[in-house]
């Protein structure tokens, strides 16, 4: 049968999706282009904000309205399954995360017989490949946790196995991910540590790239060392995301992260030291309840001393069954000035940290296809550079970096014959 696959929010999920869509392929069924014309579409749904959540049930409203079959799994379906009703309900299934292996399953023997429909033009040598579901923190406002659960890391011969198979099907870069990747291996017999996992990753071959993601401070810092060591290999690239959520020790404790601005200040000052172009990435949220202006001052203080290419803004969502959900919200305005202004603020500070990089020639990898003819290659700390030709994809080369953008270097390739 056709099914298209369509996933939302974070890395994670994103990797599944894919994860998914491969699994499919192999029972036989094809991939079909949109949720129209497929005979069964899944839908991989993020639930992180509160607007996010109201956007998915709309979407599955939409597909449910022109596929014959739908599969709903992802962050909603432990948590929020109610939300879904309409007249698509009798012909969508529900599936839990960590039973979405069954989808092939599910779906056998359903539909049509398979019909070619073409070959697709790749787009990207990018994979994502999970490392563990759930974690170990207890963060009072993330929805994520409670859908996800306790932490439940893959050995590293599964991970190495799939990392080996992403290779085989053009991969180049592999994106390594969870909700909390520094977490990986502290419920595994003896207590592996994501260095661990990256100095056997390290063994694949030369051409491929490791893209470790995001990570919380308070799992990393034990094994800080080890994991900065690790990092000091050309097939790993020098990228670091690593969310503070508030440069407030007050609202951090009440947001139970585990950490202090101090710990985070700490990482960020020892990783820079031993790779000064580091790209540094974190998340800051907006409006959390309890906040006040002079929590908002000391995150805007934590942002301009640690200085991240990367700030992902977000605004305080209360999410049902978190302990934050109970707690006396910052007002909508407030929130909304606080969250202009550090997005005033992100901007400055990744001009100021890219904007040095014009006039410089620096090796890069082209990862993916962008419109109109474009391309993005990655330099070797991750940072992104748009090219207006279209290198082959997985291509090393020499790039010339011309402007800057808040979010990405632009950049031509200067090898002859490029």
């Amino acid at each position: 049968m056709r099914v298209y696959v369509e996933s939302y929010g974070c890395a994670q999920n994103q990797g599944e999706g894919s994860a998914i869509a491969r699994a499919l392929a192999a029972e036989g069924h094809l991939a079909a282009p949109s949720a129209e014309g497929s005979d069964a579409t899944v839908l991989v749904t993020c639930g992180v904000l509160g607007a996010t959540e109201a956007r998915m049930v709309r979407r599955w409203r939409a597909v449910s309205a022109v596929a014959p079959r739908v599969v709903v799994t992802g962050c909603l379906v432990p948590l929020r399954a109610n939300l879904f009703d309409g007249p698509g309900l009798a012909r969508t299934s529900f599936v839990p995360i960590r039973e979405q292996h069954r989808i092939p399953e599910l779906l056998r023997g359903e539909g049509p017989p398979p019909r070619s429909t073409g070959g697709t033009v790749p787009r990207s040598v990018a994979e994502e490949v999970v490392l563990a579901q759930g974690c170990t923190s207890a963060c009072t406002y993330c929805f994520s946790r409670l859908a996800r659960g306790r932490l439940a890391s893959l050995p590293a011969e599964t991970i190495a196995a799939r990392v080996a198979e992403a290779y085989a099907r053009g991969a180049r870069e592999i994106r390594l991910t969870g909700l909390d990747t520094a977490a990986w291996g502290a419920d595994l017999p003896g207590r592996p540590n994501l260095a661990d996992l990256l100095l056997r990753l390290r063994e694949r071959p030369e051409d491929l790239r490791l893209r470790v993601g995001m990570m919380s401070p308070q799992s990393l810092l034990p094994f800080l060392g080890e994991y900065l060591a690790a990092l000091d290999d050309a097939r790993v690239f020098r990228f670091l995301h690593l969310p503070v959520q508030s440069g407030s020790d007050r609202v951090l404790s009440a947001m139970r992260r585990g950490y202090t601005a101090a710990t985070f200040l700490r990482i960020v000052a020892d990783a820079r030291a031993r790779f000064p172009d580091l790209h540094l990435a974190t998340d800051v949220i907006v409006g959390f309840p309890t906040e006040e202006d002079d929590d908002q001052a000391r995150t805007v203080d934590l942002l301009e001393r640690a200085e991240p290419e990367t700030v992902n803004v977000t605004r305080f969502s209360a999410r049902p069954g978190t302990p934050a959900a109970r707690l006396p919200p910052v007002g909508p305005r407030i929130a909304k000035t606080r969250s202009r202004a550090l997005a005033t603020l992100r901007k400055k500070i990744a001009r100021r940290r890219l904007e040095p990089w014009i006039g410089r020639e620096t090796p890069a990898r082209v990862t993916e296809y962008g419109p109109l003819g474009s391309a993005v290659a990655r330099l070797p700390n991750y940072l992104p550079v748009a090219l207006a030709q279209r290198p082959p994809l997985g291509a090393d080369l020499t790039v010339r970096i011309e402007g800057a953008r808040s979010t990405y270097l632009l950049g031509r390739p200067s090898d002859a014959g490029v």
